[in-house]
């Protein structure tokens, strides 16, 4: 049975699929009591044949054993049940992708996130754990990776309880996958949590060197090799590696439970063994995952020399003499910066001089710091303050833009030049720091609107470039709901940066609140850029195709090379009806067709998770050159 999109199973509006297997489907769909995506596993009616009813009991254990799991790196489960003769669990949707893509790449993935990840999952099945759930099947297609670094654990389909009882394990019956087994499970023992150590090595150590510490062309040959080889050295495929990493993989890997790290403290201990000697200082705790991942290691009782090490002892207390003198070196290049930035705000005609004066930030004195109850020894830093929260006329005399509704939206704008300069004059902003603010850093938003969870760009020009939270997703063509267009989902709950940019026409950046209070669930952004000079820029073509993820290949020559960017993402002929391409969204692809002999080609493919279209056909016939 295969749902239909726009079909509705309990609750849960169907909008797309993210994967199929042989004993169901994966969907996507929209939650509407809490206004959100989410991804829905369904079981296939009647799969396993004789083991139906066993595999229908496992499915609903995973459920059971995933619903004991609250974790950051761990894919939480909502609800399970039964509808329409289909069961069913709703987990939260993750847009990222499975290590299993990333693994080639050397460029997009660099050192210190790959040990990041690591340190991540390790975390993940520590929680785990301790609530007595094993994993069992830990390798690249279970672990997830988002754009921002933070990585999510999937399937917990094969788990079992730490407490025994209840396993639905056959006596000889061989569960997970193969590669990635430890010795005790491959002969049916009784496991512990470090299995779910062993088989984390084995991902650490295929995402140092690119290969797997247990080679082998058939199940028995890798199986054998499991149980009774040492691991391949991992200097003999990568050369740089430190020499400490042959010991610390002989103990990840070790054939005896006992001789290998107990928990994840042991494990990350380990790994920075390695991560001290091959990661540069600088590198070692990544920008955008390095606080969550030291939270969790500071709630998992992990010191912070493991989850990553910071250099011993107290840095050395300057003297007095050199604080003074960074103090004025800093005030007067934020000085400098800011008359620089006012003087091309008036060359352009955006900013009134009353405006310019609030813009300009000021070097505090001893008692005017003090006054706002900052220290006496404050320095203004260059970081654009958040957006102030002011009446419509404080926030005209702040210089700030005042945020209004009309219809289903909230936008923001900025109040007349010669009416700013007048409530300017008339009310003076007041003294005290402005209140925090949700509003992404950033510089001043020209506008901002709410949306409960899509939003609609009505942009002039249509070809101006979209960068959403600092990711190109593509131009406005493509989010019009139009002509083949969809609208963008925004994500997450909670404030986003919208940056609209096109070569001679002024960058527009806009704030964008995903809220499920908003008067709309779509929001009509049809701002206009401001043209600045005549430079010509590349058009991009209107799209070719639009999914929701699948695209599949009929390309004449088949062994035509599929490429993105400086990516390359296989054959044509290896993306069939049975294996299709699967493209991340929101975001426009353009992928590129080519082979030898042969002009290339360039199709645009939409991934939009209302998408009108499961799969996307791409049927090319590339010509001779």
């Amino acid at each position: 049975m295969t749902l239909k999109l726009g079909s509705t199973l309990a609750r849960f509006e169907i909008t797309g699929v993210l994967g199929e297997g042989a004993m169901g489907t994966v969907y996507l769909a929209h939650d509407p009591q809490i206004e959100r995506p989410v991804a829905v596993k369904t079981l296939r009616p009647g799969a396993g044949g004789e083991q139906a009813q066993e595999i229908a009991s496992r499915f609903l254990k995973e459920a059971k054993l995933a619903g004991r799991l609250q974790h950051p790196n761990i894919v939480t489960v909502y609800e399970a049940g039964r509808d329409q003769g289909v069961d069913f669990i709703a987990m939260e949707y993750v847009d990222g992708e499975p290590l299993t893509r990333l693994l080639p790449s050397e460029k997009e993935f660099p050192l210190a996130e790959r040990v990041d990840v690591v340190r991540q999952v390790a975390l993940a099945l520590e929680h785990a754990h301790e609530r007595g759930v094993l994993h069992r099947d830990v390798k690249p297609a279970n672990i997830l990776r988002m754009r921002d670094g933070r990585v999510k654990v999937a399937d917990f389909g094969i788990g079992k309880l730490l407490t025994a009882g209840g396993d639905l394990t056959r006596t000889g019956q061989m569960i997970g996958s193969p590669a990635y087994m430890s010795p005790e499970q491959i002969r049916g023992e009784k496991l512990d949590g470090r299995s779910d150590f062993f088989s984390l090595g084995v991902v650490f150590y295929e995402l140092l060197t690119g290969s797997r510490p247990f080679p082998g062309d058939t199940i028995t040959t890798l199986v054998y090799q499991i149980l009774h080889t040492e691991p391949r050295d991992p200097l003999k495929l990568r050369a740089d590696l430190p020499a400490s990493a042959r010991e610390v993989f002989a103990r990840l890997l070790a054939k005896s439970p006992d001789k290998r790290p107990a928990n994840a403290k042991e494990f990350l201990r380990e790994v920075h063994t390695i991560e001290k000697e091959l990661v540069p200082p600088e590198q070692t705790r990544p920008l955008a995952a390095a606080p969550a991942a030291a939270l969790r290691a500071s709630a998992a009782g992990i010191p912070e020399a493991v989850a990553p090490a910071e250099p011993a002892g107290p840095a050395p207390e300057a003297p007095r003499s050199s604080s003074v003198i960074v103090f004025l070196f800093a005030a007067a290049a934020v000085i400098l910066a800011a008359a620089i930035l006012i003087a091309i705000l008036r060359r352009t005609g955006r900013v009134p001089e009353t405006e310019a004066v609030a813009l300009a930030p000021a070097v505090p004195t001893a008692p005017a710091a003090s006054a706002r109850g900052l220290p006496a020894n404050a320095v203004p830093t260059a970081t654009p303050a958040p957006l102030p929260t002011h009446g419509p006329r404080e926030a005209a005399s702040a210089g700030v833009g005042v945020l209004r509704e009309s219809g289903g939206e909230t936008a923001l704008s900025r109040p007349a030049r010669g009416e700013a300069s007048r409530q300017a004059r008339a009310e003076p902003a007041p003294a005290a720091a402005p209140p925090e603010s949700s509003i992404p850093a950033g510089p001043l938003a020209d506008g901002a609107y709410r949306t409960r969870r899509f939003a609609k760009f009505s942009t002039s020009p249509d070809q101006a470039r979209i960068y959403l939270d600092g990711r190109y997703v593509g131009i406005a063509d493509d989010w019009d709901d139009h002509g083949g267009g969809k609208t963008l989902e925004i994500g997450r709950e909670g404030p986003h940066r919208v940056r609209l940019e096109l070569p001679g026409y002024r960058t527009m950046q806009l704030d964008v609140t995903v809220a499920p209070d908003a008067k709309d669930d779509t929001v009509d952004i049809g701002d206009e850029l401001e043209r600045e000079s005549k430079v010509p820029f590349p058009k991009i073509p209107k799209l070719d195709d639009r999914t929701v993820g699948p695209v599949e290949f009929k390309v004449d020559p088949p062994d035509a090379e599929i490429t993105e960017g400086n990516r390359v993402l296989g054959r044509a002929s290896s993306f069939g009806p049975d294996s299709p391409l699967r493209l991340s969204g929101p975001m426009a692809h353009d992928l590129v067709l080519s082979a030898p002999g042969r002009k290339p080609r360039t199709v645009r493919i939409l991934v939009a998770s209302n998408a009108d279209r499961e799969v996307a056909k791409v049927k090319v016939d590339l010509k001779k050159e």
